[in-house]
């Protein structure tokens, strides 16, 4: 049995370009699989954390039908941690939520395996969930922690679908790209589709601070033309967003927003950006 440091995962993206993602146990661990569940709560994608990686020379000996091999193969394998995802979590584009996962305890049987390198899809950036917290109850004292984590987890994480454009894709699905995960194609993009027919309006308030003391009215001044410019280039969209202040001197505003209207901006921002990874 031979360890290796990396692991680089080739991957062709949803514009048919050819991209390498490189793992590492120590840095970047987290990968994603093709799922293959079937039942109502099915989820496209299984996600893991690998541990190790080894290679190991292996020779068939066959049964007394057939006749031993001579020859000794190569296989790669990854030694991982499981993850489990929320289900009692409500995600997707249609619940305006990242997906959520968490390790599994260290009772289930399913914690830890064995995983062919030639399955994972490529790696997945995961965000811890800080407001959970970390927690000791999912493993004992083990070495598949590094020692700064002090033998503590993560209660919960959230996938990030937007880390890059092609994480967006293989989320929202009809990549041309994504042979491997064509046949999930219709369920993903039914998720979008009830978005876009739940198209209802809601408000975002954004409350700030009052102007500290010793700031002088140039600063107010200048603020308060950036706010207006701000105001006239987003055009007839914005025209229903207004600001308040209470009576402390803080100010709110109130932004009116539909769904559609957020993701043709996030659209416009998106495929106006260079290709962009982020771990």
């Amino acid at each position: 049995m031979y360890e290796h440091s990396t692991l680089c995962v080739n991957y062709t993206t949803y514009d048919l370009r050819r991209e390498q993602d490189t793992i590492n146990p120590r840095t970047r661990a987290d990968i994603m699989v093709l799922s293959h569940e079937t039942d109502g709560l099915r989820h496209p994608y299984w996600y893991a954390r690998v541990i190790r990686i080894f290679h190991v020379n292996v020779r068939y000996y066959g049964d007394s039908s057939n006749a031993p091999s001579r020859d000794s193969q190569r296989m790669n394998v990854l030694f991982v941690r499981w993850f489990g995802r929320d289900t009692a979590h409500s995600a997707g584009f249609s619940a305006r939520r990242l997906y959520r996962v968490g390790f599994l305890t260290e009772d289930d049987p399913d914690a830890f395996g064995f995983l062919d390198p030639d399955l994972v899809i490529r790696g997945v950036h995961l965000i811890p969930a800080f407001s959970e917290g970390r927690t000791p109850e999912y493993l004992g004292p083990s070495f598949v922690r590094p020692e700064e984590d002090q033998d503590e987890d993560w209660r919960t994480f959230d996938v990030n679908m937007f880390v890059d454009r092609d994480m967006f894709m293989r989320f929202r699905g009809g990549g041309v790209g994504h042979t491997i995960s064509r046949q999930w194609n219709t369920f993903l993009q039914a998720d979008c589709q009830e978005l876009r027919e739940n198209d209802e309006t809601f408000e975002i308030e954004t409350r700030g601070d009052d102007v500290e003391e010793g700031e002088s009215d140039d600063d107010d001044a200048s603020d308060q033309e950036r706010s207006d410019s701000d105001n006239t280039s987003e055009g007839q969209d914005d025209s229903e967003d207004g600001d308040e202040t209470d009576e402390e001197g803080s100010w709110t505003r109130t932004t009116t927003c539909t769904p559609k209207r957020g993701m043709e901006r996030f659209r416009s921002q998106l495929y106006s950006l260079s290709f962009l990874r982020i771990y």
